[in-house]
């Protein structure tokens, strides 16, 4: 009996050692990532892609990409230092005056304390790509004009390529006096990086982040998008989740989007715009819905323009407008063809 009380103990004790040797699954941390299908081998041998009719996308790079095949010669920086371009003024009025630059300069008078002195500089900013898809590489440059006083009206130009000559294509007045940061093509579109003057900037001291997205339509170069920065870093952007840009559309529809931050009394505005018209034919306001005052929020759009007749290429732009002086806090627009 004495034998049976020592056993029992020690073969409890063995049971007991053999159970903790046993691995628990739940309870191994990993340290790298697990052999999956979609990791990539520990080789330096290149991997030939599998056969697929996906398209591969190759990431965003500053190195251009080939363009489809065409006859027409690239343009070149002496051809755009060299070009005419349209200016339009210190008022940014539609009467756009032609001058011809040398060496990236225009000056109309020596005295520029005349009244009708001009001077224009060419930045040195300067991007290539196709921008109105006809394969041929056009241009983006910044321009600057003065009227003799402090100003310099900065705006960035397209400049279009037309059988291996430049040809103004339309511009976008980006601020007095902006500190321009970045020019890019990419898609068809101009992207410019930029600090522009915010409602208390001084006229010396361009304070305020902003981002701007500029396409050419209806012979002009108009904002796809725009976007800016409050104190903290946080960038104001509304985003268009449906209709697709570029789609067509028959019959009434409606715009769904988002904000990051919602607007003042969560108000945006919207106008409707048709090629070939100056002046929108449609402008109203859409409220957005957010669970607290300047946080994230949606919209949503309906729209039946049947009524008004709008046919063709349609450019809808919405836009968060600043109470303080009208500029705009951010905009997206979308492009869309009504039959």
């Amino acid at each position: 009996m004495k034998t049976q009380r020592f056993l029992f103990p020690l073969l409890v004790l063995i049971l007991a050692a053999a159970a903790c040797a046993l691995p628990v699954a739940d309870s191994v941390p990993f340290t790298e990532t697990p052999p999956s299908v979609e990791s990539a081998p520990d080789t330096e041998t290149p991997i030939p892609p599998a056969a697929t009719d996906t398209p591969i996308l190759l990431p965003p790079t500053d190195t251009p990409l080939p363009l489809p095949a065409t006859d027409i010669p690239a343009l070149t920086l002496d051809q755009l230092k060299n070009a005419d371009v349209n200016i339009t003024g210190v008022t940014g009025n539609s009467a756009a005056t032609t001058v011809k630059l040398v060496n990236g300069k225009y000056e109309s008078k020596s005295d520029h304390t005349s009244t009708d002195y001009v001077n224009v500089n060419m930045g040195a900013q300067v991007a290539y790509g196709d921008l109105n898809g006809d394969g041929a590489q056009d241009a983006a440059i910044i321009i600057g004009e003065n009227y003799g006083g402090t100003g310099d009206f900065v705006s960035v130009v397209a400049m279009l390529n037309q059988n291996g000559q430049p040809v103004f294509g339309g511009s976008y007045g980006v601020d007095d006096r902006p500190v321009i940061n970045s020019l890019a093509i990419q898609n068809g579109e101009i992207l410019l990086d930029a600090t522009i003057h915010g409602p208390n900037d001084p006229g010396c001291c361009a304070a305020q982040p902003v981002t701007e997205t500029l396409r050419l339509w209806s012979d002009k170069l108009v904002q796809a998008r725009h976007t800016s920065k409050i104190a903290d870093g946080t960038e104001r952007i509304i985003k268009i989740d449906s209709p697709a840009q570029d789609s067509e559309i028959s019959g009434p529809f409606t715009i769904n989007g988002s904000v990051t931050i919602a607007p003042f009394e969560n108000t945006l505005g919207y106008s409707v715009f048709v090629e070939g018209k100056a002046d929108p034919i449609m402008q109203s306001a859409v409220m957005v819905s957010a669970t607290e005052m300047g946080g994230p929020g949606t919209f949503t759009l309906p729209l039946d323009l049947t009524t008004s007749d709008a046919k063709g290429n349609l450019r809808i732009e919405i836009s968060d407008v600043s109470a303080a002086d009208g500029s705009y806090l951010a905009v997206a627009t979308l492009f869309v063809m009504v039959k």
